[in-house]
């Protein structure tokens, strides 16, 4: 008989609080929740029960049954990310035109629009709203994830927050220099440089919602939901997992590297310090800095004066953030636990990437991963 784990009681996270792991276990003991792996085994069959229903399943096999349950549900939810990112846009150009609004799309590796300049602000901002909301309130409503657990808000450790900001920092540099000139999804910001007409306080509130709201939204997708789910397999699993379906997220290849690095970066400092709030803050640090590049690019002063300055400021701010973090060090024990359970890593994610919907989202993605390359 397999060594059985208590994969519900035995679940630990030293970084977050008492009132996060026991609404955690909480919502993982609820009998009609079927994205929550628990088992226990019936001391009067040879069998194991789930739901205090006697199966003949082996604690592994309802591991990957579950997982691939989340699988198929959250590629679902993604395919909807890609319906509303590739269609919706086009569909809200023919009303526009049918209501009398000049804009027209040109695809050519990203979407651009052009015409009436208020048209092309509001309907940019809304695809990119609604490509994160839309996937976000179907796994909040078949997920149930209660709140705590969701979007723990408390930072245990804010010394981590801003070590993941330095880090952040450093990354945007290293990656920014060489990603921003053929980025995809910096699109949002270069249609700015398209607009004449449009008054600086109309520009400054786009720029706004773009830097401060996405963020957050796309953080509720990526780190309040799909992240929390995924973490009852082990953080390890989890810090994979989304930082791959972040990159998928992309349709342009730097672009994926870019947001799987950032991601995955994110995922490891929610764990460290405890919450939600520090994804959106690292997202918010990052996207103000792929702003500031994009702008510099667009207004024509790549490698200007203040091209170098972008750059060297948050090396400049990094660096001394990281010596005083390292001057003030002490020991202490908020070190990650990697909670176990029946499968490994690999079979982990076999059973997470071969779920049907999970499969044609990937497919999907490489597709247009090929056709923007080919485009570009």
């Amino acid at each position: 008989m397999q060594d059985m784990i208590d994969v519900v009681e035995e679940f630990r996270c030293p970084c977050q609080t008492e009132r996060y792991q026991a609404a955690y276990r909480e919502w993982r003991r609820k009998k009609n929740n079927r994205y929550a792996f628990r088992f226990t085994r019936n001391t009067k069959e040879s069998a194991f029960s789930e739901n205090q229903a006697v199966v003949n399943q082996t604690p592994a096999q309802a591991e990957q049954t579950v997982l691939r349950r989340i699988g198929s549900l959250i590629g679902c939810a993604l395919m909807l990310f890609l319906l509303v990112e590739n269609l919706f846009d086009k569909l809200f150009v023919l009303v526009l035109e049918k209501s009398g609004i000049r804009i027209e799309f040109i695809y050519s590796g990203s979407s651009r629009f052009f015409g009436d300049e208020q048209a092309v602000f509001g309907l940019t901002a809304l695809v990119n709203l609604l490509k994160y909301l839309v996937p976000t309130l179907v796994l909040l409503i078949a997920l149930r994830v209660p709140a705590k657990v969701g979007t723990p808000l408390k930072i245990m450790y804010p010394k981590k927050l801003l070590s993941g900001i330095a880090l952040i920092m450093f990354l945007s540099v290293g990656m920014g220099m060489f990603c921003v000139p053929k980025s995809a999804e910096l699109e949002k910001y270069r249609v700015i440089s398209d607009a004449t007409g449009l008054d600086t306080q109309k520009m400054v509130n786009y720029v706004l919602f773009m830097v401060l709201i996405i963020p957050f939204v796309a953080e509720l997708l990526l780190h309040g939901c799909m992240f929390q789910v995924l973490r009852q397999f082990g953080d390890s699993f989890a810090i994979g997992t989304v930082g791959i379906l972040s990159a998928l997220m992309t349709h342009n290849l730097q672009d994926g590297i870019r947001i799987g690095l950032i991601t995955i970066t994110i995922s490891y400092f929610v764990v460290k310090s405890g919450s939600f709030m520090t994804a959106v803050f690292l997202r918010i640090v990052h996207e103000i800095y792929m702003f500031t590049l994009s702008y510099i690019e667009v207004s024509g002063g790549t490698y200007s004066s203040q091209w170098w300055f972008a750059v060297l400021l948050p090396c400049i701010i990094g660096t001394a953030t990281g010596i005083y973090l390292l001057i003030t060090r002490r020991l202490r024990q908020d070190e990650i636990t990697w909670n176990y359970t029946y499968l490994n890593t690999w079979e982990q994610a076999t059973a997470f990437f071969t779920a049907m919907p999970m499969v044609i989202y990937v497919i999907c993605c490489v597709l247009l991963f090929v056709i923007t390359t080919m485009l570009e």
